[in-house]
């Protein structure tokens, strides 16, 4: 009878370990993306758009309080361009820091796009915030083109763009945009 107990026991733990690794397995799998190099858990932190990625040409576009916008000119002066989602917690967590950013920087409003992604309703948080310091651009064409052809996969992505329309610099952080982890300020204040 203790024979059969025993084997009973072993059958029982056999199934539970087997069990317990086709759970840890489907895990693995929907966990993956989030894992490969560059994400999380990798101990490195998110790349932003790589130095030298030109923004694209959109022409104009409206931003959410219907004025006629449109990038800069190549003119030899930087300008900021992030990109932020209505979905995303990081996002909003940042604002306070990325209009405070904005506000002591020194840079005109008409220097800096904030392009948002996501629905109608939560596009309101962003104008009111950053109403006086950015140009807040809604999803649109234009936007979703602009995210495509620079490769964002990331939000927020706030990156500095040099004077001939090409990403400077470009970091996943508010914090990190007056380059206090860089040995010089990425953003020239002019």
């Amino acid at each position: 009878m203790a024979i059969l107990f025993s084997v009973l026991a072993l059958l029982v733990a056999s199934a539970g370990c087997a069990l317990s690794l086709a759970v840890a397995l489907r895990v693995k799998r929907l966990l993956d993306p989030l894992v490969e190099e560059g994400g999380v858990g990798t101990g490195r932190r998110p790349r932003g758009i790589p130095p030298g990625t030109p923004v694209p040409g959109v022409g104009a576009m409206t931003d959410v309080h219907g004025e006629r916008v449109e990038f800069p000119a190549q003119d030899g002066a930087q300008w900021i361009l992030t990109f932020q989602s209505t979905g995303c917690s990081g996002c909003k967590q940042q604002l306070p820091e990325y209009k405070k950013f904005l506000e002591t920087s020194g840079i005109a409003r008409d220097r800096v796009f904030s392009l948002i992604l996501g629905d109608e309703e939560g596009v309101s948080l962003y104008a009111d915030e950053l109403r006086d310091v950015s140009r807040v651009v809604h999803s649109g064409e234009s936007v979703d083109r602009v995210v495509r052809e620079m490769g964002v996969t990331v939000w927020p992505t706030y990156s500095v763009i040099d004077g001939s329309g090409n990403v400077s610099y470009s970091v996943q952080s508010s914090a990190r945009l007056t380059g206090d982890e860089t040995p010089a300020s990425p953003v020239r204040v002019s």
